[in-house]
């Protein structure tokens, strides 16, 4: 190491991820990016910075065999994250266990393990969330209801952690234009959806700043905000009306 912050980003193929490593990268810290396509993490390399390795998120065993070949980290950003847009009914159990598993459990294991390196480096741990995890999302409804998870879990975990010299911040950013919403379902929502590159910038400042919970983009902010006074049965019927792209 030389002197460098060396900071994990999980699902940096794509998306926020992707842009997460190179902005990082490109302020000056060593980066491990890690996903599962290997070509993309190749281009990925190609920054001085940035070290790609090939992780698939499903697979138990082989996040156990990445942690034990971690041996110094001074932060992470576990943005890693899948989802499933359509009518609960339509969709199947495997793809429920995969978004748990992806959304959750890789998470879980992940800050486990590497939490003694943490510790000892007085890192940083930032959860990308979701606002999706501070109010219902018909049609994303285990997504959400794993993004909810990540939310309460990030902000207990927080204070468990306080005074060891670990920070925990939780990113909930709103619809986000990236590969994972390139999608028919989600089509007539992507005039809301803010640019990745502006949505990495603010997880950085929530990376750096170490806020308890960060929501960019101020009609997020007035969603989380409301949230807090409506009743989520009223909330839940008008995200409905507005997947469901109606008046």
């Amino acid at each position: 190491m030389d002197g460098h912050p060396k900071i994990l980003i999980t699902g940096a193929t794509s998306g926020l991820g992707r842009e997460l490593a190179r902005q990082l990268a490109d302020q000056g810290n060593h980066i491990l990016a890690t996903g599962r396509r290997q070509s993309r993490l190749e281009t990925l390399s190609e920054h001085d910075l940035i070290e790609g390795q090939v992780l698939d998120l499903n697979d138990q065993t082989a996040i156990e065999a990445f942690c034990k070949s971690i041996d110094e980290i001074d932060g992470i950003i576990l943005n890693a994250g899948i989802t499933f847009a359509d009518d609960f009914i339509k969709g199947d159990l495997e793809t429920d266990l995969a978004l748990i598993q992806t959304n959750i459990v890789a998470n879980l294991q992940l800050i486990r393990a590497l939490m003694p390196i943490l510790k000892a480096n007085q890192g940083r741990i930032l959860l990308i969330a979701s606002l999706g995890g501070l109010v219902p999302v018909p049609y994303q409804s285990v997504y959400a209801g794993t993004k909810a998870f990540l939310v309460n879990f990030g902000l207990s975990l927080r204070e468990e952690l306080a005074g060891t010299g670990v920070s925990v911040s939780i990113f909930a950013p709103g619809g986000i234009k990236t590969e994972m919403t390139d999608i028919p379902a989600m089509s007539h929502l992507e005039k809301n959806m803010a640019p990745v590159k502006d949505v990495a910038m603010a997880a950085i400042k929530a990376y750096e700043k170490t806020p308890s919970l960060s929501v960019p983009g101020f009609q997020n902010k007035i969603i989380a905000f409301a949230g807090k006074f409506l009743s989520r049965a009223f909330i839940a019927k008008q995200a409905a009306k507005i997947y469901n792209n109606k008046k």
